[in-house]
């Protein structure tokens, strides 16, 4: 809560919230990516052009977190991001696709949401 003597102080919560919703906007990419390239392989699409879909996904959310300064942090949500789409086509025999598409999708995207810190 702001102090009524601190005139930036909601300035700054403003602020944070904003960049709060960055992360979530990050962290959306890669679980988009997982459920819209599944859907269009599903489709009947060609899988090279789902596989394509699946990396711009991956590469919007590695050049959102390039700009905000965390380089070191892309190949960590990367790795997460291959792994979970790895996982998905065996989980995907034992609980059904698109079940398994969703639980990589929600692993996926809570793991970028946690390696991109907010900023304050």
């Amino acid at each position: 809560m702001a102090s009524r003597f601190d005139i930036g102080a909601s300035v700054r919560e403003a602020w944070a919230e904003q960049q709060d919703m960055r992360r979530w906007v990050i962290a959306a990419m890669p679980a988009a990516g997982l459920i819209v390239g599944f859907a269009l392989a599903n489709a009947g699409v060609p899988r090279t052009i789902a596989g394509v879909v699946l990396v711009v996904f991956g590469v919007v959310a590695a050049v959102l977190m390039g700009r905000k300064g965390w380089p070191w942090r892309i190949p960590v949500a990367g790795a997460v991001y291959a792994t979970a789409f790895a996982m998905a086509h065996p989980l995907g025999l034992i609980m059904g696709t698109w079940p398994a598409v969703i639980l990589a999708a929600i692993v996926s995207g809570a793991a970028t949401y946690e390696v991109t810190p907010p900023r304050r």
